[in-house]
């Protein structure tokens, strides 16, 4: 059941983005961003009433409705940058991940300090107030932003043609997944396989979001004196490190040094692929749903569903065995990556 929630959330995100997508050719943006941070105060206060006894359906609805408020705000946030992000898509992308780690951060501290159904969920719903309060902001803003160059299906389609471009699909779709699984099945995995207390859970779940932060901080400052080749190879081989860790971890200590370790690791390896798919592909823009970032996407939605049906037959110590197995695909790829640059020159 948790597997198709992560589903449905993640067909929320998509939606949104398509809707924001078809809403920024006609709507001025600083509505379009409001109107996100509106649907985002929404959906809080839905999931606030989502908690048991309360039926499937509606904790669905709740979070495909949290799913399309997330894509309306991330299509018009990434739109908003352009400018910013054509200049230096690595560190733009770096900034942006860095204020997303930091309000998981504070989500899931927050959730860990509340004892408790109904704290959580009156927590939950407080938190409404920051979206509501941002929305009545940007709207009495003025964006001014330049038309980007629409991509035709047929022409982000034969960019998959190349073996390259294949590449750096396939190596977002196992990031994503990688990212995306941890994140969403670390709790259950801690309070299953080691007895941890919900409480104690989500907190190293915080522990996990300021590791991928201040690997972005640290990443950010060193993009200038490291190559970024070498960055990358860096990273995809600690979040390697940091899984293997986590599997054979039998204490806290163990599972403490893995996540900072796996944090660290994906921190800088979606912000430098960014970077070099963009210099490959001049119209490339993680806003929009072009050939490869649809794909890589998908990764993000369909492992937490697929690993939540993986563990009710093989138990949830499948989880970070197939998260290390995506690490090395993750590595791998970037070696081929790597190795196809020095050999095309591209």
């Amino acid at each position: 059941m948790a597997g198709n929630f992560f589903l449905v959330l993640g067909l929320g995100v998509i939606a949104g983005g398509l809707m924001a997508q078809r809403i920024a050719r006609t709507a001025p943006l600083a509505r379009l961003l409001a109107a996100g941070y509106f649907a985002g105060a929404i959906a809080l206060l839905l999931l606030a009433v989502a908690a048991p006894p309360a039926q499937a359906w509606y904790q669905a609805l709740a979070l495909f409705g949290t799913g399309m408020a997330a894509g309306v705000m991330n299509t018009a946030v990434l739109e908003a940058v352009t400018p910013c992000y054509e200049s230096s898509p690595a560190t733009i992308t770096l900034t942006g991940g860095i204020f997303f780690g930091a309000g998981s951060v504070l989500a899931a501290f927050l959730l860990a300090q509340s004892f408790g159904y109904t704290i959580a969920m009156r927590v939950l719903a407080l938190t409404a107030v920051a979206p509501a309060m941002a929305g009545i902001f940007v709207g009495m803003m003025r964006i001014e932003v330049r038309p980007l160059a629409e991509v035709t299906l047929t022409r982000a389609m034969s960019d998959l043609r190349s073996p390259l471009a294949i590449m750096f699909a396939l190596l977002l779709f196992f990031q994503f997944a990688n990212e995306w699984s941890m994140a969403g099945w670390l709790p259950i995995l801690l309070i299953d396989r080691m007895g941890l207390s919900p409480a104690t859970a989500v907190g190293l779940l915080a522990l996990y979001w300021a590791a991928l932060m201040g690997g972005r901080l640290v990443a950010a400052k060193a993009l200038r004196y490291v190559k970024h080749g070498r960055m990358l190879g860096a990273s995809a081989f600690c979040a390697l490190f940091g899984c293997l860790a986590l599997l054979a971890a039998g204490s806290r200590f163990g599972v403490i040094a893995g996540l900072l370790l796996m944090g660290t690791g994906f921190s800088a390896i979606y912000p430098l692929v960014t970077e070099r798919i963009s210099s490959r592909f001049t119209y490339y823009h993680p806003g929009y749903f072009n050939g490869i970032f649809t794909f890589a996407l998908t990764g993000g939605i369909l492992a937490p569903f697929v690993f939540g049906h993986l563990a009710a037959r093989s138990g949830l110590d499948i989880i970070p065995l197939v998260v290390m197995v995506g690490s090395c695909a993750v590595f791998g790829l970037v070696l081929l990556i790597w190795l196809g640059h020095k050999v095309s020159g591209q």
